[in-house]
């Protein structure tokens, strides 16, 4: 029985000191998931994206496709990963038996509170004849 009293009288002396920690605590938690709710996909489809784009780089190496192949084969690369890109945000180079592209887009980010601008860069290169 006593130390049932002094439980109750020590909850009684805290001051809510806890309780405050504790709710910044959930506060910071919740942005956090927010955070992640809204920048997690365009991250995720970005990763996607540069993979696929160094593969298809690689095969235009390869097969020796052309500029025009292989600037449609990134864009429905991007279609297919839900990205919005142009062929005027590809850059396709070719330098002394090697592939270089270069792929830079923007995606705008709505948080709750605020919207922000992402931009994205994604370099690939293949020597021609190689996998």
């Amino acid at each position: 029985m006593r130390l049932i009293q002094r439980c109750c009288h020590a909850i009684s002396d805290c001051e809510g000191k806890g309780a405050l920690g504790c709710l910044l605590s959930i506060l910071l938690l919740g942005a956090l998931i927010i955070f992640v709710a809204q920048a997690g996909p365009p991250y995720f489809s970005y990763r996607s994206l540069e993979g696929d784009v160094k593969t298809e780089v690689s095969r235009a190496g390869a097969h020796f496709y052309s500029n025009q192949v292989l600037l449609q084969n990134i864009l429905d690369v991007a279609k297919k990963n839900e990205v919005p890109l142009k062929s005027d945000n590809i850059k396709v180079e070719r330098f002394a038996g090697q592939v270089k592209v270069t792929v830079d887009y923007s995606i705008l980010v709505d948080f709750v509170f605020f919207e922000r601008k992402v931009d994205f860069q994604i370099k690939a290169s293949s020597f021609v004849g190689a996998l």
